[in-house]
């Protein structure tokens, strides 16, 4: 798509949920869009702009979940429903620095399936940099790869050719084995 059309929800929708390279045009549509909304957090908020980057990037991928999964419903607008997300997200991180410590055992919302812990949130904040190194030590091709299947939701014969493969057989074959060597590698 163009780099400066503006995008309808619907557009973004469907770019979100279909993946691959629509997914990658709608993140970094959403992204370059949206971005003015960091210096509006941390005059609003009074987190910094380092956390607020993080909020943001943050509610980016929480936003492509809640689309992919169905639970952006349309009765607002996308724009408002991000704004919302990292509004919250944000004053999560001033409380977190404000009072500087975690009451582990709190439970975020009644419905314990619902919403993590704080325990299951930072357990699960931990796997991802864990995650995060390993995939590095995996080098490329199978960073690539990995991060173009399990994230943007590239297709096989997509991956081939935005790396240079033969074609979506040697792509799954080589996924295959950059998990198996990140299964070992994780233990």
């Amino acid at each position: 798509m163009d780099k400066f059309k503006r995008w309808s929800d619907n557009q973004l929708i469907e770019a979100l949920t279909k993946g691959g390279i629509s997914r990658e045009q709608a993140v970094t549509y959403l992204l370059n869009t949206f971005i003015h909304f960091v210096p509006t957090m941390v005059k609003k908020v009074g987190i910094s702009k380092e956390q607020a980057l993080d909020a943001f990037t943050d509610t980016l991928i929480d936003l492509i979940e809640q689309v992919v999964d169905g639970k952006f419903k349309g009765e607002s607008k996308l724009s408002s429903y991000l704004y919302k997300i990292f509004y919250f997200k944000s004053i999560d991180l001033f409380r977190k620095n404000k009072t500087n410590r975690i009451d582990y055992g709190l439970q975020l919302l009644e419905n314990p399936d619902s919403m993590p812990t704080a325990d299951e949130e930072m357990d699960l904040k931990e796997q991802m940099k864990q995650l995060h190194k390993y995939l590095n030590k995996l080098g490329e091709p199978c960073k690539q790869i990995l991060i173009d299947w399990g994230f943007w939701g590239y297709s096989m014969s997509e991956i081939a050719e935005r790396i240079g493969l033969l074609g979506s057989v040697q792509a799954k074959d080589t996924k295959y084995r950059c998990l198996k060597k990140l299964r070992q590698m994780m233990g």
